[in-house]
């Protein structure tokens, strides 16, 4: 419980610090940057002090990907930050925790609690809510 509460924290923090630099026009591949060395230099701090870390060819290789994929998703989270709402962007990219846990149901025999299978059943609906209101706005 603590662990999720640290990340819906520090994920709220990250949202904010993205749209405030693209009000201020920060470099996005400055910020990004930054944000993957942070990770790779906790990620080391945590192998030496609470984990023994056998690296394979298998896992580099998966890492490597994981890191190509989730530069590109930041690149296009901070795009979709400075023309939209942080509200919807950021409330989307929660959304996508959604995959994995679908996945794990298929590949992993993995069977969801009663509220986690009613939280997959409100996905959609959420996605549907978030859709932005096309309606023209009348001036005066």
């Amino acid at each position: 419980m603590i662990y999720l509460f640290l990340s819906v924290f520090f994920y709220a923090i990250a949202a904010l610090l993205y749209k405030h630099s693209n009000q201020i026009n920060c470099d996005k591949l400055s910020i990004i940057a930054a944000e993957r060395i942070s990770a790779v230099v906790l990620m080391i701090l945590f192998i030496t002090f609470f984990d023994s870390f056998k690296p394979s060819l298998d896992i580099t290789i998966i890492a490597f990907i994981g890191g190509i994929t989730i530069f590109i998703s930041r690149v296009a989270l901070l795009a979709s930050l400075k023309y939209g709402k942080i509200s919807s962007s950021w409330t989307a990219v929660n959304l996508s925790v959604v995959i994995p846990v679908i996945a794990s149901i298929f590949f992993w025999n993995e069977i969801p609690n009663s509220k986690q299978m009613i939280g997959l059943f409100l996905v959609p609906l959420a996605i549907f809510l978030l859709q932005e209101d096309r309606k023209e706005k009348k001036c005066g």
